[in-house]
């Protein structure tokens, strides 16, 4: 029986609409029974296209799931094939749907040694995650990390980057995890080194609910960061609160696309294109 594809799946509509409860009343649990006892077992094993087809299915056909979607995916996957990058770093892994879709999008680019690593705070969406990349053929590309994001980063950035010993840069940042975090993330990872010149940010859900505090700062010019932020050096005792680095330059466009239940949303696509002298 021929497998499961993703065309297949677009052509047979959307999502279940989102309802108040949509995340963590045993649906993840329950989609893992569903493809891992699916009559086309054998079919989608080893097959990324084949296990999102069946996790698409299951969200058509029994419960939503806050999955980024075919059609938005469409948007990153489009970027990943023409920048090829080695290096994605996404925060808010869910059960592992973008991870699967970037990670294979990375890996047929033919890039040497591609590393796409899915923060994930959540260890039961964790441990579904790790099992449908395995059932994806993916393990080898894909590695799902555990744990609160802002140590994750801190870990991350404190290792060996697979870009060489010296280098902390990772080529795409992905963030869909909490979206009033966006921005205080966004901004560790400039700390941290981990968004630099040549870094790509894409940002998830970015018409709904949108984000206007993180949209206003990638849009703004140095100097208007820069006069934000120099009140606060040398004052915060929180560490969990983060500057940034304020003299980043990033080009943005705004890019929209269907969420996977139909209604319009967007992804927000900054590039991280120069580091100005603060002097």
């Amino acid at each position: 029986m021929a497998a499961l594809t993703m065309n297949t799946s677009i052509s047979q509509g959307f999502y279940k609409p989102e309802e108040k409860v949509f995340c963590n009343d045993g649906r993840e649990n329950q989609l893992l029974d569903f493809i891992t006892t699916h009559p086309q077992l054998s079919a989608i094993r080893n097959s990324p296209e084949a296990v999102l087809a069946a996790v698409d299915e299951f969200a058509r056909t029994k419960d939503f799931l806050m999955n980024v979607g075919p059609y938005k995916g469409s948007i990153i996957t489009d970027i990943i094939a023409t920048e090829r990058p080695r290096s994605i770093l996404e925060i808010g892994g869910y059960i592992g749907y973008s991870a699967i879709m970037f990670g294979s999008a990375m890996r047929n680019t033919g890039v040497r040694g591609p590393r796409y690593v899915s923060l994930e705070m959540n260890p039961k969406f964790a441990s579904v995650s790790r099992a449908l990349v395995e059932l994806a053929g993916l393990s080898d590309v894909v590695e799902i990390q555990e744990g609160p994001c802002r140590a994750s980063l801190h870990r991350l950035a404190a290792g060996t980057s697979n870009q060489g010993p010296s280098s902390k840069k990772w080529d795409m940042l992905f963030l869909d995890h909490s979206k009033i975090s966006y921005l205080n993330d966004l901004k560790l990872a400039e700390e941290l080194g981990i968004v630099a010149p040549g870094s790509i940010v894409i940002a998830d859900d970015m018409k709904r609910p949108g984000n206007p505090m993180y949209s206003d700062y990638v849009r703004a010019d140095t100097a208007t960061k820069a006069e934000a932020y120099m009140p606060f050096v040398g004052c915060l005792s929180d560490g969990g609160i983060s500057l940034g680095n304020p003299y980043l330059v990033y080009q943005t466009t705004l890019l929209e696309g269907l969420e996977p239940t139909g209604h319009m949303d967007a992804v927000e696509i900054s590039r991280c294109v120069d580091l100005v002298d603060k002097n």
